[in-house]
Formats: C-alpha cells, structure tokens, sequence
C-alpha cells in the first residue's frame, strides 16, 4: 500500500523528505537544492523521492500548498470574517509554524502562499474595500488591493525575517491601521 495517502509509510516517507528539504532550504537556494541532496539528507532512494514529487520545485509547491490549505481552512472554519480575525488566524499560523514560515517568507524563496491568502481575503472583502470607496472603479481597486496586498506581504516577511520580535498583536494593529488610511 506505499504511495496511498495516509499510509504510515506513505506519511514517514513525506516527513522525511520534507524536513530535509526544509534543512536543505537553510542553507543554499531552492534553485541549488537537487534530488539527490534531498536523497542523501533523508537516507531514502530517488525512486522514493520520485514516486511522490518531480523535483524539488514540486516539493516546495506541494509545501506551498499545504500551507495554504492549513490556513484557508483555518480561516473558513472560524466563520468570522473580520479582517482582524482573518489576520490573527493567519499569524497564528505563522507562529505555529514558525520555522517553516521562516524558510518559506525567507527573501531568497520566493513563494505565493500570502499572496494566495490575501486574493481569498479580497474576494471576501471586495464589497467592504467598494464601501470605503465608492466613487473607484474597478481598475482603481484592484490598484488599491495590490497595492495593499504587497504591503502586507511584505510587513509579514519583515516581521518572520526579524525574528518575529514584537508580538503578533502589535503587527495586525500596524496593519490596521494602514488599512484604515
């Protein structure tokens, strides 16, 4: 029963694998980083790595999307779609996750993770955002969410790429406060 989702083996074989690519990650760049080192980091064999993931550029989107999936669900789950909420739900997950998320919001990787959360928080938010302004048209919004959006992006990876050093708290009232100007 190898490769059926929720095998034990199936499970052990991923773990493995993905926590030496996470280590690996640590050291040089996803560009840099072959099968063969994940191999040799995880004592398994390539047919191993191969029946779960094409390269390691498959791992890291299987990795992204997991992620997303965990904080998606997250999000969804709790039923409330304050932006408040939305953004303690998405740092909570950070933290929980905190040496994942320092590689993956690392500036050397890029990833789509947050920018995929933030597109989900759009469409749920469009009608709010049309409130606030409501004499932009279309294009003038979607100017005014990347705009938004890159920010955040990149406030959450200064905040992971500082240590995290003040508290979660304090960066979602940061945010919020420049969501409100």
């Amino acid at each position: 029963m190898v490769g059926i989702k929720g095998n034990r083996r199936t499970l052990y074989s991923k773990k493995v694998m993905i926590d030496a690519f996470l280590m690996l990650l640590q050291e040089k760049p996803l560009n840099k980083i072959t099968v063969t080192d994940i191999c040799k980091e995880a004592d398994i064999n390539r047919g191993t790595f191969y029946s779960y993931y094409n390269d390691p550029f498959d791992l890291m989107r299987s990795i992204e999307e997991e992620m997303i999936e965990k904080m998606m669900s997250t999000i969804t789950i709790s039923g409330d779609e304050s932006l408040q909420n939305m953004l303690n739900e998405i740092f909570n997950l950070i933290l929980e996750n905190k040496e994942f998320c320092k590689i993956l919001f690392n500036e050397k990787n890029s990833s789509y993770v947050l920018s995929t959360l933030l597109n989900s928080a759009y469409e749920k938010k469009i009608e709010d955002i049309k409130k606030q302004f409501p004499m932009a048209n279309e294009t003038q919004l979607e100017y005014y969410f990347t705009y938004v959006t890159g920010g955040t992006i990149e406030i959450i990876r200064k905040w992971i790429n500082d240590d995290m050093k003040i508290p979660a708290g304090e960066v979602i009232r940061i945010l919020e406060s420049l969501y409100e100007t």
